[in-house]
């Protein structure tokens, strides 16, 4: 007896449940094993205590003392502001606010809550942030980024009347669906679609735009009720469909494709306790000096060293720090980049 995969995995779910379908399809190369992918890991000792001073401590900067550090280098990491993590910011009770031009504000949350006012969530194709969230232990949980039941605040004949999302997607859809089927049916399409391909075109678009027997779109189920379905003999009342020519007045249409993008996936992660617990692992994790508040007013190189000039934000002091190198975001004059991705003099 010859038996699919499709129903070998079938019965597996059946008698193991998903946990072990979901494996099966992993050894049968149907399904993917990568969790995340490993940030490359530079030669143990290569550093050879070369001195480097990191200037900014934000994932960037978190991410190159980690391995700098642990490829044998001497790392200083400066940083402005009295945290870590740069854009990635969550607020907490009692935190500070500071805004240029604008008035310093301390956040009155309750005890507990907390508020992402940077990232906020991580796609699965940032693999190598997520390898880090392993590797430093971070749990995560899922955050459903998209709803098909949110209300899209329309425009155009829609003012005033948020529709749900999955009214306008799928109405959409129904209405290009049954456009392109006339389209197909009167020969429009003759020139580029065969027969047979003008066939499959119109039973996929009977699936794609939930189509009626004669190819028109009356409306969907998957558009939502106005009168939800109950037990038994209490049967639902689908939504009056909207016209093609009203959605496309609405500018707000785009707002529908919205995940889309590739940034913007309907199912993300997101580390439990806020976003700034992926800097606080990295703190913990990183044992060179982490000078916060430092303000850095001047950077000087030579033929042989660098020297960076900083101001202690709390006390007002100035100090000095001398390195072999100094990894910065943007080009200093008279500089180059080396292999490891820092400068030195020329």
């Amino acid at each position: 007896m010859v038996l699919s995969r499709r129903k070998f995995i079938t019965q597996v779910a059946a008698i193991s449940g998903m946990g072990a379908a979901f494996l099966s399809m992993q050894a049968l190369g149907l399904a993917s094993t990568v969790f995340a992918e490993p940030a490359p890991i530079l030669p143990v000792k290569i550093g050879n205590g070369t001195h480097v001073v990191i200037l900014g401590a934000g994932i960037a900067g978190l991410v190159m003392a980690y391995r700098m550090e642990r490829a044998g280098f001497s790392v200083t990491l400066v940083e402005a502001r009295r945290r870590t993590g740069g854009r990635n910011w969550t607020l907490r009770h009692g935190d500070k606010v500071e805004m240029m031009g604008e008035a310093e504000q301390t956040v009155g949350f309750s005890e507990g809550m907390y508020f992402n006012a940077g990232p906020a969530r991580i796609p699965s194709h940032h693999q190598g942030l997520l390898s880090y969230c392993k590797l430093l232990g971070v749990p995560l949980e899922v955050e459903v980024n998209f709803s098909d039941s949110a209300l899209l605040q329309a425009d155009g004949v829609f003012a005033g009347k948020p529709i749900q999302e999955r009214q306008a997607i799928n109405d959409f859809r129904g209405r290009i669906a049954e456009l392109l089927s006339k389209a197909t049916n009167r020969g429009a399409l003759d020139q580029e679609l065969t027969a047979d391909d003008k066939q499959r075109l119109i039973v996929f678009l009977r699936n794609y735009g939930d189509l009626s027997k004669d190819n028109l779109y009356k409306g969907s189920e998957r558009a939502g009720y106005k009168v939800s379905p109950g037990a038994y003999d209490q049967v639902g009342l689908r939504r009056d469909p909207l016209s093609l020519r009203d959605l496309l007045r609405d500018d707000q249409l785009p707002d529908m494709m919205f995940d889309d993008m590739i940034d913007m996936q309907a199912t993300m992660f997101e580390p439990m306790g806020g976003m700034d617990r992926i800097p606080a692992a990295f703190h913990t994790a990183i044992r060179s000096p982490i000078l916060l508040g430092a303000e850095v007013s001047s950077i000087r190189q030579t033929s042989e060293r660098t020297e960076i000039v900083y101001r202690d934000r709390r006390s007002g002091q100035s100090h000095k720090l001398s390195a072999d190198y100094v990894g910065v975001h943007h080009t200093v004059a008279r500089s180059r980049w080396n292999r490891y991705g820092f400068q030195r003099a020329c």
